[in-house]
């Protein structure tokens, strides 16, 4: 049985009257739906005694440093399975399949659930997901029978859809909280004007109490709940959307469920980690008459929710998984496993086959993909802003989103160190525009220790679907490198502990105007104009930390640059291709006579061989003659480990690396080796070869890692030692 086609005729607006925030029904005709859905809600539905499904659950996430970017799947995984359901809540899952997909073997992904983890026929009053786990306190349904006292409904919208008895009428509402609660919901619900049958509900959790529940009612354990809600409110956001679909003309039942949001780092505006959890139902067989075969024995009240003898079980697993094999027997195949319990008003039990049953399923009707359509991602992010949107008036201890307060831009941006200002603190604060929507001010100072200077930035940044303007004006200290971004909390942590800047640097005052936006999934837009004077900062900082630590604590001296009122125009476009990442740019910079425009390129290639394998390669090219600032640097972390940053400057360059991890355990040795040369673009390949390489020790897969290097060129000397954060293995 298939889900029935819906055909969109016409788009019918319904003219809302204005209204008092506080009412409940914004006119008469919304509240004769609601209360109509109310009923409907708490009416038993005897036309679906049973049924049998199959069902697809897919579960991805990304990594990304813009909300509204389409970030491209950093891991998937896909489980199939099939299901029997029966009146009122029996229901029995018999999982057969299962794969997974990431860009890097250190980001895959395998889940495993003890309950079920969706919804098979409609929402009670509380609403929460995967075993009643998300959110902790379950959110009051719009159409529960308290609900009025805590909602304001809006009819907004219905439309016609054809179908083969006739045109089908469904009825939108806007529902959103009149009032602060522990745990409520905000969005949108579609129903049959005809039934006033649920078809779509579409929503984002919003609460003051929605995950964090006092394990005693005192003051404090209260309190505490109350800042741990707070504090993930901040963190955390969760949409659903929940779609029905018509079965043999008569009968709405489970088509798709979506569950989607963003995890975002307090204080820091660009790390941001989207997920998504889909359900998707098919091949329905409805009103069978059969009984469902519980095979697996309730769990007895000494043992909770899990079956007699599984504590044991449970317990062997936990201890494979501190040994590494994750819970795997001898061959590494894990052992099949049953669930059984109660809930909500019925009985379940979930079957999981041994991994290597799940891994030999043959059944998939598409490949597994990483990365979805267009056409869903279109879908997830339509649903997000208008979530965004609808939810802008709400308090902010209800979404989480504060009216203003201290914020950075980059982690980095508390506490930074270079050779120009030595350790220097930041403070970032932003506020969010009344009366717009995707908009804050954003104010950021920062002052150096050692060069006792201060330096600003203040800007205002509308972060929307279409994209992110941002138009700033500051006094900063900017970075003449086109390829590393050395506003790092790994370059300030390197140049603390190895006295190793990888920069020049030049102090800018003026103002700028940016757009980012993405031209496809993975591929990032950035545009910049700037009109900036720009002048020579001395390099006088030391490290003392590094010269306790036995070295000289010196850096080597800043560059000057020309100094003057510059204009700049930059294009930079960056994305994957497959497992690689790149990376070209152009920008064009002229003032007082004096003008250089240059290219730049990167690629990285990943390859999983034996411990992994990294290939790294830049160049670049400026026109002649060229600008002091505009020239490009060889030497450093970025180009050729085993000499100091900036050892060679000219007006085209070309460097290329490579990362050798020996294993794949959480600390790794790693083998490199690097070369490049630089100087004029007619003569650049007869410039010397400057060689490095050296070798590493990579913990926690190259979150961190100590290289020691040395240079196999003539032009430098010496052992050095870098800390590096991000390495490629």
């Amino acid at each position: 049985m298939g889900v029935l086609s819906l055909v969109v005729l016409a788009t019918l607006p319904v003219q809302v009257a204005q209204s008092d925030s506080s009412a409940t029904f914004a006119d008469r005709p919304t509240e004769v739906l609601v209360r109509q859905a109310i009923a409907r809600h708490h009416s038993q539905d005897s036309a679906v005694s049973d049924y049998r499904a199959r069902l697809t659950y897919r579960l991805s996430f990304s990594l990304g440093k813009r909300r509204w970017a389409r970030i491209p799947v950093a891991s998937v995984e896909e489980q199939e399975a099939l299901v029997q359901w029966r009146h009122p809540n029996d229901i029995k899952v018999d999982v057969v399949g299962r794969r997974a997909r990431a860009r890097s073997d250190q980001w895959k992904i395998q889940s495993l659930f003890d309950k079920p983890w969706f919804v098979p026929r409609g929402l009670g009053d509380s609403v929460s997901f995967f075993a009643n786990e998300v959110p902790e306190r379950a959110a009051l349904h719009p159409f529960a029978r308290d609900g009025p006292q805590w909602y304001r409904y809006a009819l907004v919208d219905s439309l016609a859809i054809a179908t083969p008895d006739g045109n089908l009428r469904v009825a939108k509402l806007e529902v959103l909280p009149k009032r602060e609660g522990l745990a409520l919901v905000a969005g949108a619900i579609w129903v049959d004007a005809a039934t006033a049958q649920v078809v779509r509900f579409t929503f984002r959790f919003v609460g003051t109490g929605l995950w964090s529940v006092p394990d005693k009612l005192t003051k404090g354990d209260s309190a505490a709940a109350r800042r741990e809600n707070a504090i993930i409110n901040r963190i955390l956001r969760v949409d659903a959307d929940l779609e029905y679909g018509q079965q043999d003309g008569r009968y709405w039942m489970p088509f798709r469920q979506v569950i989607s949001g963003t995890i975002e780092v307090p204080l820091i505006t660009d790390i941001v980690v989207p997920f998504e959890a889909t359900t998707m139902f098919d091949d329905y067989v409805i009103n069978t008459g059969e009984t469902i075969a519980f095979t697996v024995p309730m769990p007895d009240s000494a043992g909770g929710d899990v079956p007699p003898g599984w504590e044991e079980s449970r317990g062997e697993w936990r201890a494979r998984a501190r040994n590494g094999r994750e819970g795997t027997d001898d061959a590494g195949v894990r052992p099949s496993r049953d669930y059984a319990g109660t809930w909500g008003g019925g009985r379940f039990q979930i079957h999981y086959p041994p991994s290597d049953s799940l891994d030999a399923y043959a059944g998939w009707l598409e490949p597994l993909v990483l990365d979805r359509s267009g056409q869903d991602e279109d879908r997830i992010l339509g649903i997000r802003a208008d979530l965004e949107r609808l939810t802008e008036g709400l308090s902010s201890d209800m979404t989480g989103r504060r009216r203003a307060g201290i914020a950075y831009e980059r982690f980095a941006d508390i506490l930074r160190f270079n050779r120009v200002q030595g350790l220097s603190a930041g403070l970032g604060y932003r506020w969010r525009v009344p009366g717009t929507t995707f908009t804050t001010l954003h104010g950021t100072t920062r002052f150096g220790l050692s060069d006792a200077r201060l330096l600003a930035r203040l800007s205002l940044i509308r972060d929307g679907p279409g994209g992110r303007w941002s138009l700033s004006a500051y006094r900063d200290l900017r970075e003449l490198d086109p390829f590393f971004r050395v506003k790092t909390a790994g370059n300030s942590l390197n140049a603390l502990f190895a006295a190793h800047d990888n920069a020049d640097y030049f102090l800018a005052q003026g103002g700028s105007v940016q757009y980012e936006t993405s031209l496809a999934r993975g591929w990032e837009l950035r545009l910049t104009g700037r009109i900036e004077g720009q002048s020579s900062v001395p390099g006088d900082a030391t490290s003392g930390l590094n010269d306790v630590l036995g070295g000289s604590g010196d850096f080597p001296a800043n560059p000057a640059i020309r100094d003057g009122l510059y204009g700049a125009l930059s294009l930079g476009l960056e994305g994957l291709s497959g497992s690689a990442n790149w990376r070209v740019g152009l920008e064009g910079l002229a003032g007082e006579g004096d003008a250089t425009g240059r290219l730049v390129g990167y690629w990285r290639q990943p390859l999983e061989v034996g411990g992994g394998l990294t290939f790294q390669a830049r160049a670049g090219l400026a026109s002649r003659p060229t600008l002091p600032q505009s020239q490009f640097r060889l030497g450093g972390l970025q180009s050729v480990r085993g000499f100091d940053y900036g050892t060679g400057r000219g007006q085209a360059m070309w460097a290329a690396q490579m990362d050798w991890a020996l294993n794949r355990n959480w600390v790794r040795p790693v083998l490199f080796m690097d070369a490049g040369q630089v100087g004029p673009a007619d003569g650049l390949f007869d410039e010397r070869v400057l060689v490095g390489a050296g070798v590493g020790i990579s913990a926690l897969r190259g979150l961190v890692r100590l290289d020691l290097s040395a240079p196999l060129s003539s032009g430098a000397s010496g052992l050095r030692i870098d800390l590096v954060f991000g390495a490629p293995r």
